[in-house]
């Protein structure tokens, strides 16, 4: 893992450069933000070095390596998402350090990462050119996490949606097909006019 990282949060220039950059107001940035991650993307006081936020997600982590690991770990290996394994703030660290004991790499590739809470193994659709990449540049700071999660909307063909305020379509294609269960959609529309 990277270390010596000061943590390095966006200022309100960051936000309307990005805004500008892909045609899109200050307000959709931020709430796509505020609903994935607080606003925040590393733990506060929780972590010297900063880290970046996660959440390691081991139905992922299931589906990209072999089955054996769910029988000593099913903690960290199960074949379907389930909100209870999360154990939140640095203990998803912990998480993720004993699924890089089975396997580094997919065990990278099964967590969200920064502000946008992008999985690592969208790391192309982030604009990187290996999961080692996009480890660094979250670690390098909100910049580069805002750029991760922009890249994976254009990437996604969802920067339309956004603009428009398509929330379903945006929550649908940025959250997956279960979003109503967490009501994505709804959260978006309130963090959007909360950010006016």
């Amino acid at each position: 893992m990277p270390s010596g990282y000061v943590q390095s949060a966006l200022s309100e220039s960051d936000y309307k450069d990005l805004s500008n950059e892909f045609g899109l107001e200050v307000a959709l940035v931020k709430a796509v933000m505020e609903v994935e991650s607080n606003g925040s993307g590393f733990l506060l006081k929780e972590a010297s070095p900063a880290r970046p936020k996660i959440l390691f997600e081991g139905h992922w982590f299931y589906k990209l390596t072999p089955k054996p690991v769910s029988k000593s770990r099913p903690d960290l290996s199960y074949p379907n998402w389930d909100k209870s394994k999360y154990k939140g703030g640095s203990s998803e660290w912990d998480r993720l350090l004993d699924a890089m004991a089975f396997d580094e790499i997919q065990a990278l590739k099964s967590a969200s990462f920064g502000l946008g809470q992008v999985m690592g193994f969208n790391y192309p659709a982030a604009g990187c050119a290996s999961i080692q990449q996009f480890i660094q540049e979250n670690f390098a700071g909100e910049y580069w996490q805002a750029r991760h999660m922009m890249n994976f909307i254009v990437s996604n063909n969802l920067l339309d949606e956004l603009k428009r305020k398509d929330w379903d379509g945006f929550a649908r294609g940025y959250n997956g097909p279960g979003y109503k269960k967490n009501n994505y959609d709804t959260k978006l529309e309130a963090a959007y006019k909360k950010a006016l």
